[in-house]
């Protein structure tokens, strides 16, 4: 039950009671949330005046791409790469985001910008073949965000996204990161044992780690695998395993390129190409920033 007021006349509505009813007979409720969104996205806005304006123009492809381990795949791309170009601004920026869509593309995509607060309708509506939009909203909160192709007016926006269409936005804060704070025990001249708190810049050697699942039956997204949770792979900044290295770290420990150290190594080439992974290497002792973003619908350990 529940207990409402008009007219400083209170009821109860019980539960065989038609609470859309006794809605009608108050007159109706409208749903407000005043606060929720920022602006809409035009780019005209004079709140935008004054500050830094980002151009992150992006265009929505459809290409045929290698997954290394299960044959091609027909990919829908951020302007032509898994994971799309990474957006890297400062709190308070205005991003202006322009979707060009070919006109030989064969679908309409669309652009959602989790670190915006603009609304979703009409904002990141369907580009058409052929078309461009532009929008722009300010960064207001540091953090990292996935961006991915909208589901407005858009069909099967899960082909659209884990097919490829998808990316992350970082918003550094206003006033810099933290130092990072490391503590310890440690023994001191007197036999105590005591709190010993190391303290390290705010620079740090910084990872992006994108993750995300392919679905395929013959090159092409299968729904129906998705549905079932049944992934084909899954990918590590658009790679399927994508911490396995390459011929070159083979080459570094025993200098022999034709003998694999790691027991699966799809890749075994020196060339360095996109799809090909690397490891993650970083000296000790220094500090470590990792943006990580699941773009998928598994979860990530």
């Amino acid at each position: 039950t529940f207990t409402a007021q008009l007219s400083a006349t209170a009821f109860d509505v019980k539960s065989d009671v038609s609470a859309l009813q006794k809605i009608r007979d108050m007159g109706g409720l409208e749903l407000v949330m005043p606060g929720a969104f920022a602006a809409m996205g035009d780019c005209d806005s004079a709140e935008f005046a004054g500050r830094t304006v980002v151009e992150f123009p992006l265009t929505g492809v459809s290409i045929t791409l290698p997954t290394g381990l299960a044959g091609d795949f027909n990919a829908m791309t951020f302007s032509e790469q898994i994971p799309g170009p990474t957006l890297r601004v400062t709190q308070g920026d205005v991003v202006k985001m322009t979707l060009t869509v070919p006109a030989d593309e064969a679908t309409p995509h669309g652009n959602d910008m989790h670190a915006s607060q603009v609304t979703a309708v009409p904002t990141f509506g369907a580009v058409q073949p052929g078309t461009s939009k532009t929008y722009c909203y300010i960064a207001e909160v540091p953090g990292v965000y996935k961006y991915h192709c909208s589901g407005v007016n858009v069909a099967a926006m899960d082909q659209h996204v884990l097919q490829g269409m998808y990316g992350i936005a970082i918003v550094d804060p206003i006033d810099g990161y933290s130092k990072l704070m490391v503590e310890k025990t440690a023994v001191n001249a007197n036999g105590d044992v005591t709190r010993d708190r190391q303290f390290y810049s705010a620079d740090a050697l910084e990872f992006q780690l994108q993750y995300n699942q392919l679905y395929l039956t013959d090159g092409n997204y299968d729904q129906g695998k998705m549905m079932a949770h049944a992934h084909t792979l899954t990918t590590v900044n658009g790679q399927a395993l994508g911490y396995v290295p390459n011929e070159i770290h083979n080459l570094l420990n025993n200098g022999d390129v034709n003998k694999n150290i790691f027991f699966l190594q799809p890749w075994n080439s020196m060339g360095l190409h996109q799809y090909q992974s690397q490891l993650l290497f970083t000296p000790t002792g220094v500090h470590n920033r990792i943006f990580v973003e699941n773009h998928g619908n598994e979860p990530v350990f």
